[in-house]
């Protein structure tokens, strides 16, 4: 049961803020689409690692593939919300820095055929910190969960802060003898996570209106 929710009913999940946005798509801004887009991709990408599985070949590597690009589109959502200046000038820099930390990591650091556990909770941090910066700096208004951006921002700030403490512990889990029932319990509540994310973002695609959806901070 673990492996089928984990292998089929969470990857497969992802269809559902994805039906959603194409049937709301007609009025989504710029930000928005850069998350249907990010699923659209993250969809193909789970989907080539578990066909890789299913015929027992190593899918690490497409991991660290998927780090760099999960985390480029996530720094061109931000840099689509956010309005001051010097954020956006940030969020640039690190939209060169991490790509080339990816890939100093798994060319000299760590083996692209293990989990990559500086890289994967480094990119959780730095996405859990923009999105808390971003509510900071919006503050809170009478129409806030009327925003399909605040409910992106909620669906990312579900996932990432948890997962960057999993993401750490992964080689831990992985060499250490820990019990299987308590490993296979902590991918379990990984795979929630996810699952959480994309219900979220689909509250967040069903709001999607002729006016601005979000506010530029």
């Amino acid at each position: 049961m673990s492996s089928f929710f984990m292998g089929i009913v969470v990857p497969f999940s992802i269809l559902i803020p994805i039906g959603m946005f194409i049937y709301k798509n007609r009025h989504a801004d710029k930000s928005i689409k850069v998350i249907f887009y990010y699923l659209i991709v993250a969809g193909f990408i789970n989907a080539f690692a578990v066909g890789l599985a299913k015929f027992g070949i190593q899918n690490l590597p497409v991991l660290h593939i998927y780090t760099l690009v999960e985390a480029l589109f996530f720094l061109t959502y931000f840099s689509s919300i956010f309005k001051d200046k010097m954020i956006k000038k940030l969020i640039k820099v690190l939209m060169v820095v991490f790509p080339l930390l990816c890939i100093i990591n798994f060319t000299f650091v760590q083996s692209i055929f293990t989990f990559n556990t500086y890289t994967r909770p480094l990119e959780a941090l730095i996405i859990t910190t923009l999105c808390l910066a971003y509510f900071y700096k919006s503050g809170f208004s009478d129409n806030w969960l009327g925003s399909p951006i605040n409910w992106v921002n909620m669906g990312i700030l579900l996932y990432f802060p948890t997962a960057s403490i999993i993401f750490i512990l992964s080689n831990y889990f992985t060499f250490v003898d820990l019990n299987k029932f308590l490993v296979g319990a902590i991918w379990n509540i990984h795979a929630f996570l996810v699952l959480g994310m994309y219900l979220v973002f689909t509250k967040a695609f069903s709001l999607i209106k002729k006016t601005t959806s979000g506010i530029n901070v």
